[in-house]
């Protein structure tokens, strides 16, 4: 096989689009992506950390990575067992929306 072209350059080429893509992110749409599609409350500590172009359904995409400082509690009992809360977090976020029309009422 003849080799046309540098393999470094096209690594290094392929390095810089991806850069390039990370630098162009609206990270204030990605932080709505995540709390809305995964339920997620994100600081601003929202970071691109990597990526990668891949190949979709036969078109060119970029496989974007993010790190994020989430903070969280889990429940355990005092024999140190998980205890998973009683509530999905869509009955959660409508217990809360209750609480909330509750309080409004009595003001």
């Amino acid at each position: 096989m003849t080799k046309v072209a540098s393999s470094k350059a096209l690594e290094k080429a392929k390095e810089e689009m991806v850069k390039s893509v990370r630098e162009a992110l609206d990270m204030n749409e990605i932080k709505h992506i995540l709390e809305d599609q995964h339920n997620l409350e994100i600081s601003d500590d929202l970071q691109a950390s990597g990526g990668e172009m891949i190949i979709r359904n036969n078109q060119l995409a970029y496989k974007m990575e993010f790190e994020v400082l989430l903070s969280f509690s889990v429940l355990l009992d005092t024999d140190g067992n998980y205890v998973p809360p009683e509530d999905s977090p869509k009955e959660a976020i409508e217990n809360l929306g209750s609480q909330a029309e509750d309080i409004i009422e009595g003001m």
